[in-house]
């Protein structure tokens, strides 16, 4: 099977029933399964090569899931790029995975054409629009409205997605993940979460987000059931979606569910048919999953997961207990071990290394055959998550071993912060970190230490980051500093810095 099969299964057993809406259209499965074939005559007839890598530079629509499902019928790769990323962050994932062409929409035609003669590589950029392409573009209606290509031959073991996930040093890795790797954690979510026919599916979170794709996307098709599509998250507009479209199912990161919590109850809807929420992303704070089952009489899990592991590892089960603080227990399928330095494990209780055995586990690093070795080693992959087990086999997340920043659930990568810091000319050197943050789980904060003589404030320096990164991943706060505290190694403590940070930010009751 590839995942194309999911739709192609889903059409045949109920052509007419809804698979995907948004507030303009709705398309049933037999049409979405005509549309996603259609676009992939389209893009057969472009002349890529045999196996293409496709960009997906698209919100949540539904030329989103054509395109992502058109890539597997022709046996190519599909490269979501988040739609928050800033040229220079578009150019790099575009570069490293050679796509081929970008299927992309009418608000990203100027960063497009600002990019074309950076990318020699790219052959083709597919417009979703409502009025004519320009010149140098192939239009996605008429791109759709061919005929089916002849069937390819795909492996199970073939590189279905490519998905970017920054280090905390260095540029974004490509994350190859396989069709057995998706359809593997497609299966363990779907027998968890038993999605049928009758179910509808509502996600506020981008498409491009592993967690999304897998539990939005892939899941629904799987049970058949009904994709209900969010472009943008406003709590209220939330709540009345979920209401009026019959939702069962819905997904966020922690932040989502806090926001609802603030609606005033008055004007909350009943939300009778919604049986399940899920949160990911971030960790959940206890109060928010007790406050929010308490007042939406809903179940509210919480789960884990990684891009590298397809993404999803570990769930609270829907029907069981479920143990705040927890991020559950290992899907079906999926093996987890926690280990010490060494790489041996750790008794019930300790704090070590999470890693995770399974054919969800990704194939390697586009690319990157080192950090490809050192994060899959003897089967395992090894998270870089600091994690402890409870006498029941439900896990804790301690902390992260890579210092990663997570806002709103997207992750934000020290080193990605810091070069943008240092390109200015007064910076000498910087230090990013995250800081509690009460709306978005964490925010993005900053120490830098200027050149002698130089001068800069900073909001200047924000304003600089702004042109190279994603708003979320610019500084919400900078320190100017003498100098940055630093190891023997000469490594620079981060945390020493955050404690500072959080400490003041404590006192002033932010």
């Amino acid at each position: 099977m590839t995942i194309f099969d999911l739709l192609a299964r889903a059409a045949e057993a109920h052509p007419e029933a809804t698979a995907v809406c948004d507030r303009e259209q709705t398309i049933p499965y037999g049409a979405l399964r005509r549309l996603t074939e259609g676009l992939a005559g389209g893009l057969a007839a472009l002349g890529l090569h045999r196996r293409p890598r496709i960009g997906l530079l698209l919100p949540n629509c539904p030329p989103f899931i054509a395109t992502y499902l058109a890539a597997a019928r022709l046996g190519g790769t599909v490269i979501p790029i988040n739609v928050l990323y800033r040229p220079d962050e578009v150019r790099y994932i575009l570069q490293d995975a050679d796509a081929e062409v970008l299927v992309t929409a009418e608000p990203f035609r100027p960063l497009v054409a600002a990019l074309r003669p950076h990318l020699p590589g790219l052959a083709q950029v597919v417009m979703v629009t409502e009025g004519a392409a320009q010149p140098d573009e192939v239009d996605f209606r008429t791109l759709a409205g061919h005929a089916p290509p002849r069937p390819v031959a795909v492996s199970p073991r073939d590189v279905a997605v490519i998905l970017y996930t920054s280090g905390t040093t260095g540029r974004p890795k490509g994350a190859m993940l396989t069709h057995r790797n998706l359809l593997t954690n497609v299966e363990s979510c779907y027998h968890l979460f038993r999605v049928g026919p009758e179910d509808v599916l509502v996600s506020a979170l981008p498409l491009f987000h592993a967690f999304a794709a897998m539990v939005f996307l892939l899941l629904p098709l799987r049970g058949g059931a009904r994709i209900q599509l969010m472009e943008r998250f406003l709590p209220a507009n939330t709540l009345a979606l979920l209401d009026s479209s019959g939702a069962t199912l819905f997904g966020g990161v922690p932040s989502m569910f806090g926001l609802m919590l603030q609606v005033p109850p008055e004007s909350r809807p009943r939300l009778d048919a919604l049986r399940i929420c899920v949160s990911g992303g971030a960790p959940l704070p206890p109060e928010v999953w007790s406050a929010f089952e308490r007042d939406f009489h809903v179940a509210l899990v919480e789960g884990y997961g990684l891009t590298e592991a397809s993404p999803v590892v570990a769930v609270n089960p829907p029907d069981g207990v479920r143990k705040p603080g927890s991020i559950g227990q290992p899907l079906p399928g999926v093996e987890v071990k926690i280990v010490d330095e060494r790489g041996r494990g750790v008794p019930v209780g300790t704090i070590g290394e999470l890693a995770v055995r399974g054919d969800n586990v990704m194939k390697g690093y586009l690319h990157r055959p080192e950090e490809t070795a050192q994060a899959l080693r003897s089967g395992w992959l090894f998270t870089g998550d600091l994690a402890r087990a409870d006498a029941d086999g439900y896990l804790y997340i301690a902390g992260r071993k890579k210092e990663l920043i997570i806002v709103g659930g997207l992750n934000v990568y020290p080193g990605e912060v810091e070069r943008a810091l240092v390109e200015h000319p007064a910076v000498l050197e910087a230090a990013a970190f995250g800081v509690p943050d009460a709306t978005r789980g964490e925010a993005v904060w900053a120490a830098v230490v200027l050149r002698p003589g130089a001068e800069a404030t900073p909001r200047e320096l924000q304003t600089f980051c702004r042109d190279r990164l994603a708003d979320f991943k610019v500084p919400r706060g900078i320190d100017l500093r003498a100098e940055l505290p630093k190891n023997a190694l000469g490594k620079v403590m981060r945390h020493v810095i955050s404690a500072e940070v959080g400490q003041r930010r404590s006192r002033a009751g932010e």
